[in-house]
């Protein structure tokens, strides 16, 4: 048996919702559980042919967390953790029908999976991120394997085109904004398109923000915007170049049909 770990279940009753995130992963067992039930998981495809995960249920998420994590807790403690990860909305119950030790045939148990969504509120709303917890987005990975010593590459994070990534070369600039706000003339530049469904994104008759490179440096430009321009929370002033850091996520507006564009480089 591996040796115990020392843990502790946080009282969520007063702590708004990203506190209670913030608190479910702020633990090596529940964070050990998040990553067991990301990549531990079956994959298996459906009868319409669609990919699914495999839900696991406590006593597999314990074998895991032994011989994977050499975390040793009792059942009634790992019991606290899934009902914590539940109601910071991380994980979902499911009952599955499944074959389990010193039973004959299928019973129906209580198991566990990763929300899909799980992670989406929590960073939208802090100004930092760990690159563990960063990992559990499959839109940063894929970011990450578009990197180089030359090029900027920017990973939209939400709304409609949520998924979509583009490389910026050190020798270009490129304006960003909604597909209305662009005049003719605008397009003659390098130019990243956001969906008009981005509402709070600068509704001004030119583009919202500008990236480029200098001395060095990756820098965006916010002339006019109507909605602002955030990093980490804080608006970027107008009409300045705002050097960019590595790992940033911009948020232009801070509405809720404001776009989060994550960058990288």
């Amino acid at each position: 048996m591996g040796d115990s770990i020392e843990t502790e279940v946080v009282d969520l009753n007063d702590l708004d919702l990203i506190s209670v995130k913030l608190a479910a992963v702020n633990n090596p067992a529940r964070f050990s559980i998040l990553e067991i039930l990301r990549d531990f998981q079956t994959t298996y495809a459906d009868e319409d042919n669609n990919l699914k995960k495999d839900p696991l249920y406590s006593r597999e998420i314990n074998s895991y967390l032994l011989n994977n994590y050499n975390i040793n807790i009792t059942p009634q403690m790992l019991g606290q953790h899934l009902k914590q990860l539940m109601q910071a909305g991380l994980i979902e119950e499911v009952l599955v029908k499944k074959e389990v030790p010193n039973k004959v045939g299928l019973r129906e148990v209580k198991c566990y999976v990763l929300k899909g969504d799980a992670f989406e509120d929590l960073f939208l709303d802090i100004n930092f991120l760990s690159e563990g917890l960063l990992s559990f987005f499959e839109l940063y990975n894929v970011n990450k394997k578009f990197q180089d010593d030359e090029h900027c590459v920017l990973t939209i994070f939400s709304g409609v085109d949520k998924g979509k990534s583009f490389k910026v070369h050190k020798n270009e600039t490129v304006l960003i904004g909604r597909k209305d706000n662009f005049e003719q003339s605008d397009l003659a530049s390098f130019s990243i398109l956001l969906d008009n469904e981005y509402t709070t994104v600068s509704s001004v008759s030119k583009p919202h923000l500008k990236l480029f490179y200098k001395d060095d440096h990756w820098h965006i430009l916010d002339e006019s915007s109507t909605n602002g321009t955030f990093i980490s929370g804080r608006k970027i002033p107008n009409g300045v170049a705002t050097k960019l850091k590595n790992n940033s996520f911009l948020k232009l507006s801070k509405g809720a049909r404001g776009a989060v564009i994550y960058c990288s480089f």
